[in-house]
């Protein structure tokens, strides 16, 4: 008895799981489902390349001294902005500055011994005697500029304009040359170098667009230009370094900082697929296609790589082929299907949502 209640349910068991094939029976007259459908065809794509980039200043130096001297006064602070020329810090002069007036008054005695000797006529002073003089003159001129030119480095002045860094000295300090007074730095404008494999080197040019990210600005990008490519390629690495620039007229970059660089070399035509469009199956890709018999069946692709607003296609889809970008769940293959407007379905779903 017990056999004969379970053969019948076994039986329908069997019958479940056969029903549960991915394919429609041949020849069923299922009923069409409602779709939304895209026409593959090749559009343009932008083609970047990525790749890690370290910032540094348009232009930066360390301010040092280049003579010895003690401190006088210290006209800046931590991160002033300044302008090229500007006064930064002054040395004690008194020595030089007298050195300057012992040779200004040894230049005028000089100057007076040549007038008196011109004053004289040829009867009285020779030649040689005047051309003496005159010499003695332009020493004491060369000694005079030279002079000044001592006196001239008891003041450190900014070379061009930019920001400082830490101030590293202070009034009265005895400093000697090569002792570091400060970093300067201009943050208008940063340099962004990074190395991209040789194989790039023909798609490269000047003038390309750069977009760097930096992961203390989250979902910002910093737009910029390649400004030059080196004329040497890295023979260990087989690699060439590119230099971008970038304008931080905000200051919120700073030299150092590591970038994460996408490069734009062009265009290509490729296929883009919508995103919805896909079905993953583990590790593999696939869409619904139609044939021409608006049946629906399962086509496999390869995925090459994302981009805005889908992915592009390198394999399994041609230009021409129609494929469906809505209404998959309700799909096996060899069902038939109708077309119906992107639009109407997402407002058909909306509403059942709602119920």
């Amino acid at each position: 008895m017990r056999l004969r209640v379970f053969a019948p349910l076994l039986a329908c068991l069997l019958a479940t799981a056969c029903n549960q094939e991915p394919a429609a029976p041949a020849g069923a007259s299922a009923q069409a489902v409602p779709v939304a459908l895209w026409t593959a065809e090749l559009s343009p794509v932008a083609e970047h390349i990525e790749s890690v980039a370290t910032l540094s200043a348009m232009e930066s130096v360390t301010i040092t001294a280049r003579v010895s001297g003690k401190i006088s006064a210290v006209h800046f602070d931590d991160g002033n902005r300044v302008s090229a020329g500007q006064l930064l810090v002054e040395l004690d002069t008194t020595e030089p500055l007298a050195r300057v007036r012992e040779v200004e008054a040894a230049l005028q005695e000089a100057s007076l011994d040549l007038e008196r000797l011109g004053s004289l006529g040829a009867e009285i002073s020779t030649r040689a005697a005047i051309d003496i003089a005159r010499a003695n003159v332009a020493a004491q001129q060369a000694r005079l500029a030279q002079a000044k030119s001592v006196l001239a480095d008891h003041q450190l002045r900014a070379p061009f304009a930019g920001v400082l860094g830490f101030r590293q000295v202070s009034v009265g300090a005895l400093i000697t040359p090569g002792t570091v007074v400060a970093e300067l730095d201009d943050l208008t404008r940063l340099k962004l170098d990074f190395t991209l494999p040789e194989v790039y080197l023909a798609r490269l040019r000047v003038g390309d667009s750069v977009e760097a990210r930096s992961p203390a600005w989250p979902g910002e990008s910093f737009a910029g230009t390649v400004r030059n490519i080196d004329t040497r390629v890295d023979p260990v690495t087989r690699a060439v370094m590119v230099r971008g620039l970038l304008d931080n007229a905000d200051g919120r970059l700073l030299p150092g900082m590591l970038m994460t660089v996408d490069l734009l070399v062009g265009e290509e035509q490729a296929l883009v697929l919508p995103e919805q469009a896909l079905i993953q199956k583990g590790q593999e890709s696939y869409v619904y296609a139609v044939d021409d018999e608006s049946r629906a069946y399962m086509l496999p692709v390869q995925i090459e790589r994302r981009v805005k607003g889908g992915v592009v296609i390198d394999g399994g889809l041609a230009p021409g082929q129609v494929v469906v970008v809505r209404g998959q769940l309700n799909l096996r293959p060899g069902v038939p299907v109708k077309e119906v407007a992107a639009q109407a379905m997402a407002a058909a779903a909306g509403t059942g949502d709602a119920e």
